[in-house]
């Protein structure tokens, strides 16, 4: 009876501190670790976050609020588990996850979680239940893993400047109106061959002072739009390209292109807009380096 009970408990503790968090920390139970344990890792981090969800949780009482966020938790935390990550924290309507194995997984896991997605939406027409989209942000770095708080209260956490940045980059999606972006940090590790991608931009996020190249995985947009972006990704290549090397004009004509192929492709109408801006003669060339400075967290 006692080790059915302390079995219970340990299976109880787990729900709570990860397994994953105890093996990173070189610990074999809950109960050997101590305020302060630290080990310094690489990994890949993924946070995650429902648009505009202030809108959709006015609308329910706080018990549908409850409802609706763990029905929606329970569908994403295991597509986590299932590409080897674990989630190290739930932030009301958002998640943080870690990856330890492989970059590649915590791609899989955010493309898996795009896909559920797509999956709910479509049946949330026939079933008349809110329409949730998410935006994604990877960032892949070395991080100190510890458990942080007092004696009494304490909680397995991440500290590094790489786990600010997949944050702001999950905000990014919300700029460039797509579902997954990455770092270079994560696109350098991954094995591009597996997933579409492309590059979309150099952007200065705030508290970073080097600006950071930036990635979008469309493998999870809805299936024609996936399929233009494919289509036409030669011709986005070398539109980007055009306007890093300034042949504004060159590239405004391509991205035109693309525009009129793919109407919905939103990061072409923001390059669209730029190259006309600075086609107008709103530019210094001299002061111009390509790197949208962003202010917003």
């Amino acid at each position: 009876l006692a080790l059915q009970q302390q079995v219970k408990l340990t299976e109880a503790y787990q729900r709570f501190v990860p397994p994953q968090l105890l093996k990173n920390l070189g610990k074999k139970s809950i109960l050997d670790v101590s305020l302060g344990d630290q080990v310094n890792v690489e990994m890949s981090i993924l946070f995650s976050d429902i648009r505009s969800f202030t809108s959709i949780s006015e609308k329910m009482t706080p018990k549908e609020n409850f409802s609706f966020l763990n029905s929606y938790l329970n569908q994403m935390s295991p597509i986590i588990r299932e590409n080897k990550g674990y989630i190290d924290k739930f932030m009301g309507d958002g998640v943080m996850a870690l990856f330890k194995s492989s970059a590649n997984d915590s791609i899989k896991a955010a493309i898996g979680m795009q896909r559920y997605l797509n999956q709910y939406n479509s049946n949330s027409y026939n079933d008349k239940t809110h329409k949730i989209n998410i935006g994604i942000g990877i960032n892949t770095g070395e991080m100190m893993l510890g458990t942080l708080g007092e004696v009494n209260r304490m909680e397995g956490s991440v500290i590094s400047d790489a786990v600010n940045l997949a944050s702001r980059l999950e905000g990014l999606t919300k700029i460039y109106k797509v579902g997954i972006i990455i770092s270079e940090e994560t696109y350098k590790k991954i094995n591009e061959e597996f997933f579409n991608i492309r590059f979309i931009d150099v952007v200065g996020v705030k508290g970073k002072e080097k600006p950071v190249k930036i990635f979008e995985i469309f493998d999870s947009d809805l299936d024609q739009l996936k399929r233009l972006k494919i289509d036409t990704l030669e011709d986005f290549k070398s539109a980007v390209k055009d306007y890093f090397q300034q042949n504004f004009e060159k590239s405004l004509k391509l991205f035109l292109k693309i525009n009129t192929i793919n109407p919905d492709d939103k990061v072409t109408e923001i390059f669209i807009t730029r190259c006309e801006k600075i086609i107008n003669g709103e530019w210094n060339p001299d002061l111009w380096d390509g790197i949208n400075r962003l202010d917003q967290k």
